[in-house]
């Protein structure tokens, strides 16, 4: 069975920067399968692609417009706001990690790439991979 995925916003950051061209090169192959993104990782690579890679408004919209083809987008819930609450004080993790592991958890998938959280660590049924390790 293949496994359910979830992409952190900084791999999507990687795969649209060319300031490292071999994490540019691994995250351009994740991003464009069809995994699972948050409304919080589209929020935080828009901003990102403005502020520092200099995308263009018609840029971000035509960026937004292919997450919601190509992606399953998960929308925030009662139910993931305090799952992340629960995570953050059992595992002392900061808020805006606690919510992408809570929408991860909450959609079922087995496996969070993501460069800002501990490499293989696991939180119930989902594994943090840095794909660049």
């Amino acid at each position: 069975m293949k496994d359910k995925i979830f992409i952190d916003s900084n791999i999507f950051l990687y795969a649209f920067s060319n300031k490292d061209i071999s994490k540019q090169s691994i995250s351009a192959s994740i991003v464009k399968q069809n995994h699972t993104i948050s409304t919080q990782v589209l929020n935080e690579v828009s901003n990102n692609m403005i502020k520092k890679l200099k995308f263009s408004n018609k840029e971000i919209e035509k960026f937004i417009s292919s997450c919601y083809t190509q992606y399953n987008i998960v929308d925030f819930s009662k139910e993931i706001f305090i799952k992340a609450s629960i995570i953050r004080d059992k595992y002392n993790i900061s808020y805006y990690d606690s919510l992408i592991l809570s929408s991860a958890i909450n959609s079922k998938c087995d496996i969070l790439y993501s460069e800002d959280m501990q490499h293989n660590q696991k939180i119930e049924n989902l594994t943090i991979v840095n794909p660049f390790e």
